[in-house]
């Protein structure tokens, strides 16, 4: 792997931009609706998951294996191939990438178990071992994927985070790889909006005790994560109505546009991390604020899906995106009726 993220070629050929992303979806979403797609997607993610921690892989070894079926699925759609089969193949090449071996058959059992009650999985160790080649070929043979869970460590080390902090924003890392910003951002960049996201919590929780206007409502209240990785331990205090607490955001948004000078705002004691200012580390970084804030709203909008996310009705949107016939198509025996009729002979 390269020392620098900046010189690998996950910088120089996975970070990509949004409307490649749409552009990969578009076949798919003629048939569900991005909700829908999300929900599928999620729901393949769980099962990678869930494998991994059926047969003790590191946390990197699942996050490596999700990102390789992310890139696969930015150069086909999830209707014209088989997502248990490339799910199938991608934990057995991240097994490989990340030193972590595992034979392909236990990989296959395990998926069979997973898939056994929501069609099966048909697939032998020869299918699998030959769709690897292709997988390749669809990765360009790209195969390094750099992680946040190495730079968090960092600035926690830094922060002197305390370990409830940590956890959670590990956890909010977990989580991230539901959606597409490891495909739009840098892995840095990830690490900072999981530790901005624990500063929001910091911000409610400070709010909550300080401010009358507030019903003195808990953070810890909302959803938890429902992620395999993120529903064990402590689990994460994130609620959709985090954003609502514009003090950092409107902070972050003003001191973005002044980098470099350090400001007057006051110290809120506990409003911070280890009595830190936040919002003035974060602003004397040198980094995009902006993208720190959309990979909240991100992250937000992905803990809004999962408020009603079901994992028992996913079956059934895949049945739909996998429909013979686009939602439009005329009726077929109406149709061939019309072209039988335009091809009868005129009477004489």
């Amino acid at each position: 792997m390269a020392a620098n993220f900046w010189t690998s070629s996950h910088a120089s050929h996975w970070i990509l931009d949004r409307r490649r992303l749409e552009e990969a979806m578009k076949e798919d979403l003629e048939y569900v609706d991005i909700a829908t797609l999300t929900k599928i997607k999620m729901w393949y993610y769980n099962i990678i998951g869930k494998i991994g921690k059926r047969l003790q892989f590191r946390q990197q070894v699942v996050a490596t294996a999700i990102v390789y079926f992310k890139r696969f699925y930015t150069k086909n759609s999830m209707r014209s191939t088989d997502p248990s089969l490339v799910a199938a193949t991608c934990i057995y090449l991240a097994c490989k990438i990340e030193e972590c071996p595992q034979h392909i058959k236990h990989i296959i059992t395990e998926m069979k178990t997973a898939l056994a009650h929501h069609g099966g999985f048909d697939y032998d160790t020869f299918k699998v071992a030959e769709f690897e080649f292709y997988l390749l070929e669809e990765l360009e043979f790209y195969l390094i994927v750099y992680h946040p869970y190495r730079d968090l460590t960092i600035v926690a080390k830094e922060l002197k985070l305390e370990e409830s902090n940590l956890q959670t924003a590990w956890f909010v890392i977990n989580d991230s790889y539901r959606t597409d910003v490891c495909l739009l951002y840098a892995p840095h960049m990830i690490a900072l909006a999981a530790l901005y996201i624990i500063c929001v919590v910091h911000a409610e929780r400070f709010s909550e005790t300080s401010n009358s206007n507030i019903n003195n409502s808990s953070v810890g209240s909302g959803i938890n994560s429902g992620s395999e990785d993120s529903s064990s331990g402590t689990g994460s205090s994130i609620t959709p109505h985090t954003h609502s607490n514009m003090h950092l955001h409107s902070q972050l948004h003003s001191m973005a546009t002044k980098k470099g000078h350090h400001h007057t705002a006051p110290q809120i004691e506990g409003h911070g991390i280890n009595n830190r200012n936040m919002v003035q580390w974060f602003a004397d970084l040198n980094v995009e604020i902006e993208e720190i804030i959309e990979i909240t709203q991100e992250m937000l909008s992905l803990y809004g899906i999962w408020k009603d996310y079901n994992e028992e009705s996913v079956p059934a949107m895949i049945l739909a995106l996998k429909r013979p016939s686009r939602p439009d198509t005329p009726n077929q025996p109406q149709a061939q009726a019309q072209q039988q009729h335009q091809q009868q002979p005129v009477q004489q």
